[in-house]
């Protein structure tokens, strides 16, 4: 099996080599290796010696760092250094949101798919039903989506934005944390953070400038969304 550094360096590699308008033949030569060794570096199916890998940086005029790992670890420090200065709660609004982005990375998209937008949601004051038209639109849909709200609101920012179109998919349950589209009082419809703790229902925010909604009744899950 190959490893990540391997498969890292040979796409960084065939990168450069593409840069510089080099054939594998011609950076052989260059090298003293063969065609098949460029070949096997670049596949990750070898991997170079470290006076090998020096001499490509001196060829390419980058460093170690970047032709290996492709500079993934200076970034990665550079994270971690602004999420330690950030306070708890912060740091958890960061977490919230790079989990969402993960879950969005690995659901397919479907190119110019058609989906019923079925109007608004709030991330801020519920909205009545009054305001919700349906139509049908072309765009990109996660999996797994059956519908598409445009978001009215800052209250779930940053990670849904005022204006922002998000997908759901039609379910009458979520789990604890999950942000869902709810119906409140029969006649309005929001957007957040699900929560139920045995006795009432609380919809959370994640801006904090909004309070909790406690509900204790005629709340009603519409869907989950999919970020």
């Amino acid at each position: 099996m190959k490893m990540e550094s391997e498969i890292i360096f040979g796409e960084m590699l065939n990168y450069f080599r593409k840069k510089n308008n080099l054939t594998m033949e011609e950076l052989g030569e260059m090298m003293g290796k063969t065609k098949s060794a460029v070949s096997r570096w670049i596949s990750g199916d070898n991997y170079p010696k470290v006076d090998d890998i020096e001499k490509l940086t001196k060829i390419f005029n980058t460093d170690v760092q970047t032709l290996v790992f492709g500079g993934n670890q200076s970034n990665k420090t550079n994270i971690q250094n602004l999420y330690d200065q950030l306070t708890p709660p912060r740091q958890r609004k960061v977490y919230t949101y790079a989990e969402h982005q993960l879950d969005e990375q690995n659901n397919t998209i479907h190119e110019s798919s058609s989906i019923y937008l079925v109007g608004a949601t709030a991330a801020g004051a519920p909205l009545e039903y009054s305001q919700l038209n349906a139509e049908q639109i072309q765009t990109e849909i996660p999996h797994g989506a059956d519908y598409a709200l445009t978001v009215k609101g800052d209250s779930m920012e940053p990670l849904i934005e005022d204006g922002q179109i998000i997908f759901y998919r039609e379910q009458s349950t979520v789990e604890n944390g999950e942000i869902a589209i709810v119906e409140l009082n029969r006649n309005e419809v929001t957007c957040k953070k699900f929560y139920y703790n045995g006795e009432h229902v609380v919809l959370k925010s994640i801006n904090d400038k909004y309070e909790d909604i406690v509900v204790k009744d005629d709340v009603r899950v519409i869907g989950k969304v999919i970020i």
